[in-house]
């Protein structure tokens, strides 16, 4: 309510009774002053108390009640205020109740009995403020306010009270009697609107609105406003007006009762009718609305009031009031006017039943549109009130009258889009408002035609019947205005949809339009194209220019509107509205739809326009130039602009503007600003650059007709550049300033506050142009002539660009390069534009501002650079040729190496020679003489001895010496690498400083840019392929089988060749190989496969294709899967969820091989398939030469998908897919590339794919002569595969560009069909280019083949043709050129410059060391090294090493890879023995590392031997500089070579130089002492000094480690081997008697290693020949003898026998001082493995022994038993020293210890081992006998031969009555020690059971003897020996047992504690009795008598005694 609109903090703050508290306090005393004013909670609480007091007070007077209660108004009234309106009182009705009664009270008496005017001047003295005097009315009526705002409750009290009805009857007063005065004063203002405000909330109340209607005072207020307004109070007329609203809103029956009864309704209209005419029309307006708002508010409770509106002739009087503002001049709505129609349109929709009305909707309407038959909203259902705006419409001419009522009707229309056909359809208002609509004012024509426009836009509907008259009314034209209005709102219908312009051509609105303009058109023809006066509005051409927007309109998207502005011919009649600027723009929009149909109409008539225009018309020209831009950006227009010369024409657009530039102007251009000129070459560059941008067919005719050569030289005669002549012009010295970035220059030459000179801001704006002409984003930067703010972005809206506008603010800013694209990976679209940004380069010197041409120069250089930074850009600038165009246009430039800018175009040269460079380019700037860029290890250059030669004569000089160059050079002179100008350092020669910079350069072209595992790290020619940018891109392979019917013509197949058809599958299996790199991964998400093959077949006269083959690379989990599943091959959205099909069983291989992949790297990609029985095959992946997976599948079968059999006429064709064709068009970030791709028709060996793999990715052939990296270029080559069996081969040096027509006429018209179906184009065409990779297989016999490979995708497929600086130096020279640079090197740095070069190209091109092998290159190297070897240092070492390929960094194998470096330097140690720094020891340190490597160990061995690397090393001990420090690693590097590649040979050349290092007899080197050896004042040869004799032992050590290396492992037949071509010889020169020790030690231990083979020590024994070791050693160097001197020829001689061990024995009688001699022979007795005595004791050979015992292996000896050769050795030596005189203490002590130690170990042998043979073997016994045999000595006493050896007397003497026997004068000590154990084993051999073998060792033990042994001697040993038996048999047969001399009894056996047999006593007697016989027996006969009684009488007893013991047990 309305209430809410006066706020009562308001009235408090605006009270003015609270403006002066003090009042109201002293109204009340008892309120406290003074201090702080009590709270609000006090005061209640008083107000609480005080009113009970005042309710006692009951049996006072009312007047002294009044008074209490008037006093405790101010306090209330107090408390009120200072609680914020909360009222806090319980007793607050009865306050209200009594306060009311109060105010009643006093107004009755004010108005009761009084005129109207007295009581109406009384009530308002009783309500008024008056101060301080009486304000009794004024607290009662603003307490009533107060409480009247509480609540219901208390408005309730309030409203019995009867206070509503007086208040009402004041307010008629105040409103009917107005006062006198004319002064209103701020209370009377407050008491108003506290008045009001009570009223009004008392209206909100029902029992105060009740109260209100108690009596006539509603009746006669609501007359009084109707009729009495001219007398009535202005101040209270919106208050009353307020009230009575208020009253309405209530909608109360009782009050719609009352008004109906009082007639109020009927009376005020009759009022108001005589009153119209008279009143202003604002107030009957205002008047009217208030009866209206009764009636609305009534009408949703009764229509009552409604109706006697209606019955009261409101609608007349509703025109009546209405059609009087027709009659004002209103300059803005009037709000009453306003108001009332809202009312008039409210009882629009007041009615009993909705309207009943046909469906009239006529068709065609729009998508949008549905016509609601339901009444859904509020609809109109009252047309009389409707009719009332019609008829206002109709009889107005007031424009704000009229657009109300517009206004009125759109609202209803807003309610519900019905309401529009309710009206229309019946009374038809908005189409009889267009046939009144030219008499409306323009501003009801404006908005009338919006609410057309808002019927078709916001309705959705199309009224054919309004737009057929509002066409009416265009062809009539009554006024232009309306006309043109009209037009215009028919203009922005058209353009709402598509439909319309089908709806205006019926109309016929289309042809009107064409024939008006014809009419103007023919009308500016003769006026002569009259130009209107701007500023001035020309009615007629502002129709025109509509009419022809309207008709772009209808154009737009309608080819059929465009036909019929055809036949109209109408295309001639446009072209005359172009001359007219006001008419250009959209009669160029008209040609551009023309072009739809006929786009090379269109382009001949821009262009002939463009061709045709004069020197002045810049604006046409530039428009012409905007819309040329629009059509270019479609392909059809692209290629009519081709064909209709476009390129010509804008190219002549340039040549005319010539000198437009020039500073000064020339006078033809004087005219023309330059900011004009660069405006319209800007659009010419866009034009251009639209036209070329992704299409390959105007990019390949640009190209091919040397366009970009000619925009070049137009641009350059622009004026603004500079002449060729100047780019020679001298250098300034600034080469400390630092060349501003381009793009600031850029920023600066576009701003409008530029101060740069005109011709370098002209010259800057161009390169600006043509800097974003080559990445493609010129013509799509938008608004090309928006000023751009600072820290802006450019404006991108080509369309708002108006041509007129300022041409100074066109270019205050160019874009900066981070809002272009970032440099790095800026991609480069037209790379011809760089080539000519590098032609205009040399053009930016002028001469009258040197440093800063020179600093433009040097900026635009770096900005060059910087687009070529990544590798597609190179690749890109190459292909499009900028190297040749650097050396044509910066030929001066280059040479002239003094400039900031020669560094930098040598640095844009470097990074594109190392993509591709053709020869005769590399070898011009090889001519020049260029250094490259100075690094930090080069030396500062001075300036001022800069070297400025002449740089032609220099160059032409150069030339001729590269011409000529290296192959005729000889070594010394050095090679002329075509090097000329340089800039010396001092003290360095021209020549060297010369290599020095070329080989910078050099080393900047040619090192490699990526990591690649294999040895060819140079990237081979590719296709890539990236699914990014379209999501497809292809290499298809047509016919590459057909498969023919048996009635099948053979025009149906393509292919090459004149074999029969291919059959597929192939019988045999097939193999596909490709080489391929990853440069970007595809997400998993986006499920984009990389498709290496994909073998489709088709069956002809049947729809569907199948996939039968295909090899991929899954993105999920990179795996690799291969299928012969037969597959419909059909788009992405038709096949099947890749998780829905599984494959079927035994049809799919999938391997995961994503750890195997790396991105940036190539790999070699291998599948065989192999055919086997049936329809089975195994399918076999390998990853770079490495098998991945295997398994079995099913074979591709027969015929395509379900297809059984074949028509005999029909045929199946074969093709494939390289990469994602069309069909599976799918974008996604994988980016890939395709090197050489071969299909093999049968399954490959693994053995060819390794070396497949070994050839590389820039191998090109077709494996018919393979030649491998690594084996000699001479051999024959042979065959990988069989010609017939190889399918196709594809690389891109086969490959070419053509055209479909092309490849139909050279090869067949089925492949060119086939292509053109696949590349979406006709197959007539020939404009396209058509990439091929021809098969290289094509001249191959065998069967039919397909011609190759085309490129399918403009976008998706790149090619690039590899030609690196490493390559392109095999044309011109290859290492000659090299060496060259290594000749003319006087420095450490340029050396190495030079040989990083040689690194460099070796390391990456596989053909530069063919060459170098076929001009002995390694060997001219090594020599120029040799004579430079003062400059060698580590760096260069280490470059040697990686060329070599031993050294690498960290991602390959340390493999020898480089033989002839390896061979020819690295093992030229002659070379490096001469070196600074001690190099040998690092390449001796290197050697050892690579021939220790587990992996790669044996390959470098293996190269290393055929290096003749252990020759060489041999050598050099002999080297009088060779250090000891050295020689351990020299014979560590020999250990490894010969353990990683084993060679006799090198053996023996071992075995030579160890046989060279012994000394002759005459020099014993036991007197030399070894342990100073290493003394460095000695030569390592020295054949005085110990030095020989340790480096001999060093090579014995390490013979010995090799031969018995667990990682050699020598076969038993390799051991025998090389000990048969060593001979035995060579191992008993090292045990000569006068060797030393040590050398003694290891040739035994070596000796004995090979003779612990059986077979050996049977042939060592029974004997070799001897001197194979030298036969062996001269084999090879008898050739070179021969060829140096003729030989005699030697007699044969029949070879030497040598019986080893019996010179062994002899050699080791030399050593029996030596304790570990022992210890090896005991060892090898033992057949303990020799190289387990490394951790043995040396303190004694005791001790040695003993721990040999314990160490041995005793079931190996036990199994295989003691070595006899061992023994036997062991006896030799044991004979030699007991056989030695014994000398003094020192010698004594050995020769005493040594036999004790080996009878003690022989003795501990025999214990553990008694039956081992060896003890009984014959030679072992014999050996014994020897060395117990008594040699020099004298015979005792006579009485002593003769005494009784069974006497006690001789068993006191000794054990044994050997020692009684015969001794030497001073016998060994160990001697009695020998015969114990000689007399153990005779005892072995006596008891026991007798057998001839046992008497024949015994026969063996008494026949032994040495030699030179006499017959005494002979006969005493015998005797001995004899008499021990005797002793023996004695013993035994008495029972005793012998005791040994330790005095230890051991444990007798079995057979020992037996008892002799009789057999065994009668042999022993009968040998007895042959000795006496022979006199050998010298004994007592007296004993031997009394010996055989003794045992004839003794032995019946032992004999039986036995048996009887045996019998009792």
């Amino acid at each position: 309510m309305e209430a809410e609109d006066l706020s009562k903090a308001e009235d408090r703050n605006e009270d003015p009774g609270s403006k002066n508290e003090g009042q109201l306090t002293a109204v009340w005393p008892d309120v406290p002053h003074g201090g702080q004013s009590p709270g609000p909670t006090s005061l209640w609480d008083m107000l609480e108390r005080k009113f009970l007091e005042y309710q006692q007070l009951t049996h006072k007077s009312p007047s002294e009640r009044q008074k209490n209660l008037l006093s405790l108004l101010p306090l209330f009234l107090k408390a009120w205020e200072h609680s914020v309106g909360i009222i806090c009182f319980p007793s607050l009705q009865r306050l209200a109740e009594d306060v009311s009664d109060q105010l009643a009270q006093q107004l009755q008496k004010a108005l009761v009995g009084k005129p109207a005017e007295q009581a109406r001047l009384a009530a308002g003295e009783l309500l008024r403020w008056k101060g301080n005097v009486d304000q009794d009315g004024y607290l009662l009526l603003k307490s009533v306010y107060v409480l009247t705002g509480t609540d219901s409750e208390t408005l309730g009290r309030v409203a019995e009270s009867g206070l509503p009805a007086l208040l009402l009857q004041c307010l008629y007063l105040f409103f009917v009697f107005p006062l006198d005065k004319d002064e209103l004063f701020e209370s009377d203002v407050q008491v108003q609107r506290m008045f009001v405000q009570m009223l009004l909330n008392i209206c909100s109340d029902s029992q105060g609105l009740e109260g209100l209607l108690s009596g006539s005072e509603l009746q006669s207020l609501l007359i009084a406003t109707t009729c009495l307004r001219e007398h009535s109070c202005c101040f209270w007329k919106e208050p009353t007006f307020c009230v009575l609203r208020a009253i309405s809103k209530a909608q109360n029956l009782s009050i719609i009762q009352y008004l109906q009864a009082t007639d109020c309704v009927r009376l005020s209209l009759q009022n108001l009718s005589r009153l119209t005419d008279t009143l202003p029309a604002p107030e009957v307006s205002e008047a009217v609305s208030l009866i209206l708002g009764f009636v609305k508010d009534s009408y949703p409770v009764s229509s009552a009031l409604f109706l006697e509106f209606e019955n009261s002739e409101g609608y007349p009087l509703l025109l009546k009031v209405l059609l009087r503002y027709d009659e004002l001049t209103q300059s803005e709505v009037d709000p009453h006017l306003e108001e009332l129609l809202g009312l008039v349109v409210w009882l629009t929709t007041c009615g009993r039943s909705e309207l009943k009305v046909f469906d009239s909707v006529t068709y065609p309407q729009l998508e949008g549109f549905k016509f609601h038959h339901e009444a859904s909203g509020v609809t109109v259902k009252n047309l009389q009130a409707f009719q009332v705006l019609q008829n206002v419409f109709h009889k107005a001419s007031d424009s704000v009258l009229c657009t109300q009522v517009l206004s009125a009707i759109r609202t209803m229309w807003t309610w519900n889009a019905r309401n529009f056909f309710l009206l229309e359809w019946t009374l038809q208002p908005i189409s009889q408002f267009v046939e009144i609509m030219p008499l409306k004012p323009a501003p009801v024509q404006a908005y009338f035609f919006q609410l057309l426009e808002a019927l078709v836009f916001e309705l959705h509907y199309v009224p054919h019947e309004i737009l057929r008259k509002v066409q009416h009314l265009i062809k009539e034209n009554p006024g232009p205005s309306c006309t043109l209005m009209a037009l215009q709102s028919i203009l922005s219908i058209a353009g709402g949809d598509p439909l319309f312009t089908d709806i205006f051509r019926d109309s016929g609105l289309l042809g009107l339009l064409l024939a008006q303009l014809r009419k103007q058109a023919k009308i500016m023809r003769k006026s002569g194209n009259n130009v209107s006066t701007p500023g001035i509005q020309d009615p007629e051409r502002e129709l025109t220019c509509v009419m022809l927007r309207t008709v772009l309109t209808l154009l737009k998207g309608s080819v059929r509107n465009a036909v019929v502005l055809k036949d109209h011919g109408m295309v001639p009649f446009i072209k005359i509205f172009l001359d007219d600027e006001c008419y250009r723009e959209t009669s160029l929009s008209i040609l551009e739809q023309l072009s739809a149909i006929n786009a090379e109409e269109y382009m001949s008539i821009i262009v002939g326009a463009l061709c045709s225009s004069t020197q002045g018309e810049l604006q046409l020209k530039l428009d012409l130039l905007k819309s040329l831009l629009r059509i270019l950006e479609t392909p059809k227009g692209r290629a009519a602009f081709r064909i209709s010369s476009g390129f010509n024409g804008l190219l002549s657009l340039l040549s005319d503007l010539e000198g437009s530039l020039q500073e000064p102007p020339l006078p033809a251009w004087e005219a023309v600003s330059s900011q004009q000129t660069l405006e319209l070459v800007l659009y010419t560059l866009c034009a251009v650059s639209a036209a070329l941008h992704r299409d390959p067919v105007n990019s390949d005719f640009f190209r091919r007709n040397g366009l970009f050569e000619k925009l070049a030289e137009d641009l350059c005669l622009l004026g603004c550049f500079g002449a060729l002549e100047e780019e020679g012009a001298p250098l300034c010295s600034w080469a400390d300033m630092k060349a501003r970035p381009f793009v600031d220059l850029l920023g600066t030459a576009f701003s409008s506050s530029s101060s740069l000179p005109p011709w370098i801001q002209s010259c800057l704006q161009i390169l600006g142009f043509l800097d974003s002409m080559a990445s493609g984003t010129l013509h799509l930067r938008g608004d090309l002539k928006a000023s751009l703010r600072a820290k802006q972005g450019p404006v991108v809206d080509a369309q708002k660009g108006e041509a007129g506008s300022d041409p100074q603010g066109n270019f205050k800013q160019w874009p900066g390069l981070e809002e272009r694209m970032e440099e790095g990976d800026a991609a480069i679209m037209h790379p011809g534009v760089v080539c000519i940004m590098v032609r205009l380069l040399p053009r930016l010197y002028h001469e009258d501002h040197p440093q800063l041409s020179e600093e433009i120069q040097c900026s635009l250089a770096s900005h060059i650079q910087s687009l070529v930074k990544s590798e597609k850009n190179r690749q890109v600038m190459c292909e499009a040729g900028m190297l040749r165009t650097l050396m044509a246009s910066c030929h001066k430039a280059l040479a002239a190496n003094g400039s900031p800018l020669h560094s930098r175009l040598i640095r844009i040269f470097e990074k594109l020679a190392s993509q591709a460079i053709e020869p005769d380019v590399l070898r011009q700037f090889l001519g020049l003489g260029i250094p490259s860029p100075l690094s930090a290890t080069t030396k500062i250059l001075d300036s001022s001895h800069s070297h400025r030669g002449n740089p032609g004569h220099s160059g032409s000089r150069t030339a001729q010496g590269s011409a000529e160059g290296p192959e005729g050079a000889s070594p010394d002179a050095g090679l002329h690498p075509g090097v000329t100008q340089a800039l010396p350092p001092l003290g360095e020669s021209q020549e060297s400083t010369t290599a020095l910079q070329t080989a910078l350069s050099l080393i900047s072209m040619t090192s490699p840019r990526n990591l690649q595992p294999q040895r060819a790290a140079l990237a081979p020619s590719f296709v890539e392929f990236d699914m990014s940018v379209e999501g497809y891109g292809c290499l298809f392979i047509p016919t590459l089988s057909t498969i023919m019917g048996t009635s099948a013509e053979y025009s149906v197949s393509g292919g090459i060749g004149t074999g029969a058809a291919r059959p597929f599958p192939p019988p045999g299996g097939l193999t596909f190989s490709c080489w391929f790199l990853i440069s970007h991964h595809g997400a998993a998400t986006e499920g984009h496969p990389l498709r290496f093959l994909t073998l489709v077949r088709h069956l002809a006269r049947t729809e569907q294709p199948f996939v039968c083959f295909s090899v991929s690379l899954c993105p999920d989990d990179l795996s690799l899967v291969v299928s012969t599943e037969e597959k419909e091959f059909q788009p992405l959205d038709v096949m099947e969820p890749e998780d829905d099909s599984e494959p079927s069983a035994g049809c799919q291989l999938q391997v995961r091989c994503g750890q195997l992949l790396a991105c940036g790297q190539w790999h070699h990609l291998a599948v065989v398939v192999t055919k086997e029985m049936k329809r089975h095959c195994t399918v076999s992946t390998c990853l770079n030469g490495q098998v991945i997976g295997s398994a079995k599948m099913l074979y591709i079968q027969a015929l395509p998908g379900p297809f059984l059999s074949m028509d005999p006429s029909s045929f199946v064709d074969v093709y494939g897919y390289i990469a994602t064709p069309r069909v599976w068009k799918q974008k996604s970030s994988l980016i890939w590339r395709l090197g050489p791709t071969y299909l093999f028709e049968e399954a490959i060996s693994m053995e060819t794919l390794e070396i497949i793999n070994k050839l590389g990715p820039r191998y090109c052939g077709n494996f018919q002569a393979v030649h491998v990296q690594g084996e000699d270029p001479d051999s024959e080559a042979t065959p990988l595969v069989a010609e017939e069996r190889v399918s196709f081969g594809l690389h891109i040096a086969s490959s070419s560009i053509t055209s479909i027509a092309d490849i139909r006429n050279a090869y067949n018209e089925v492949d060119s069909r086939l292509i053109a179906k696949e590349m979406n184009i006709s197959s007539r065409d020939n404009a396209v280019p058509v990439f091929l990779l021809r098969n290289c297989a094509g001249h191959l016999s065998g069967s039919l083949r397909t011609i190759g490979a085309v490129a399918v995708g403009q976008f998706g497929v790149r090619v690039f043709h590899s030609s690196p600086a490493s390559s392109s130096l095999d044309f011109i020279g290859g290492p000659a050129i090299l060496l060259g640079l290594i000749s003319l090197a006087t420095d450490d740095h340029t050396m190495y410059a030079a040989v990083k070069v040689l690194h460099s190209v070796l390391t990456s091109n596989t053909m530069c060391d063919f060459l170098m092998q076929h001009i002995c290159g390694y060997q001219i190297m090594a020599f120029l090294l040799r004579k430079k070897a003062s400059l060698l240092n580590h760096r260069i070492f280490q470059l040697l090493l990686s060329v070599a390929g031993t050294v690498e960094l960290g991602f390959r194998s340390s493999a020898v890879t480089n033989t002839g470096v390896f061979q020819h330097i690295l093992c030229n140690f002659e070379l490096w023995m001469n070196a600074a720094d001690n190099l040998e020891l690092s390449l001796f340190s290197h050697l050892l590392e690579i021939l220790q490597s587990p992996r790669e160990g044996p390959k470098n061995a293996e190269a290393a031997h055929q290096a003749q690397l252990i020759p060489k090393l041999i050598f050099l001990f002999n080297e009088p500089s060779l250090t000891p420090s050295k020689i351990p690693t020299i014979i560590a590097i020999l250990g490894c070579q010969l353990r990683g590649h084993f060679s006799t040979q090198d053996l023996l050349r071992i075995g030579l130089f160890v046989v060279y290092t012994l000394k002759p007899s005459s020099v014993n080197e036991r007197q030399i002492c070894v342990d100073g050896a290493l003394e460095p004042s000695q030569p390592a040869g020295s054949q005085t000094s110990g030095r020989t004799i340790w480096l001999r032992n060093q090579l014995l050590e390490m013979l010995l480690s090799v031969i018995s290396s667990p990682q050699l492992h020598l076969s038993p037949e390799s051991k025998e081997e090389v000990f048969l071509k060593l001979g035995p010889d060579w191992f008993l020169l090292l045990l000569q008697g006068h060797l030393h020790a040590s050398t003694t030690v290891l040739a035994l231990t070596l000796l004995l290693y090979f003779l612990e083979s059986p077979s050996l020590r049977t042939r060592f024994r029974d004997g070799l020949c001897a001197g194979s070791w030298v036969e062996r050693s001269t084999e090879g160097v008898n050739i070179v003898m021969d060829n140096l001197k003729s030989h005699q020829p030697v007699p044969e001689q029949s070879p030497c026998l040598l019986p080893g061990f019996r010179i062994l024995n002899d050699f080791l009688a030399h050593h029996i001082h030596i304790p570990e001699v022992y210890l090896i022979v005991s060892a090898f007795f033992l057949k303990m493995p020799l190289t387990e005595l490394t951790e043995r004791p040396e303190d004694s050979l005791e001790a040695m022994l003993q721990w040999l015992l314990q160490r041995h292996h005793q079931e190996e000896v036990l199994q295989a038993g003691l070595c006899t050769e061992g023994a036997l050795l062991l006896l030799e030596m044991l004979k030699a020293t007991m056989s030695r005189p014994l000398a003094g203490s020192e010698d004594g002590a050995w020769a005493q210890t040594f036999p004790a130690s080996v009878l003690q170990f022989l003795s501990l042998l025999h214990r553990t081992y008694p039956q081992d043979p060896a003890w009984r073997a014959p030679e072992f016994l014999q050996t014994l006998a020897t060395a117990a045999f008594p040699l020099g000595v004298q015979k005792g006493p006579g009485a002593e031969s003769t005494r009784n050896a069974s006497s006690p007397e001789a068993k006191a003497e000794g054990d044994s009555t050997v020692e009684g026997l015969q001794t030497p004068a001073r016998a060994h000590p160990a001697r009695r020690q020998l015969r114990e154990f000689m007399q153990l084993l005779l005892r072995e051999l006596l008891i026991g059971t007798s057998s001839p073998k046992r008497w024949l060792l015994l026969e063996v033990l008494l026949e032994a003897s040495p030699d030179h042994a006499t017959s005494q001697q002979k006969r005493d040993f015998q005797s001995e020996v004899l008499l021990s038996t005797m002793e023996i048999f004695h013993k035994t047969s008495g029972g005793d047992t012998a005791i040994l001399k330790d005095g230890k009894e051991p444990q007798p056996s079995a057979e020992a504690t037996a008892a002799p047999s009789l057999t065994n006593i009668s042999c022993f007697t009968q040998k007895l009795v042959e000795k006496l016989y022979s006199r050998m027996f010298s004994a007592d006969p007296k004993h031997i008598l009394l010996f055989i009684l003794e045992h004839i009488m003794v032995r019946p007893f032992s004999i039986s005694a036995p048996l009887q013991a045996r019998d009792f047990s």
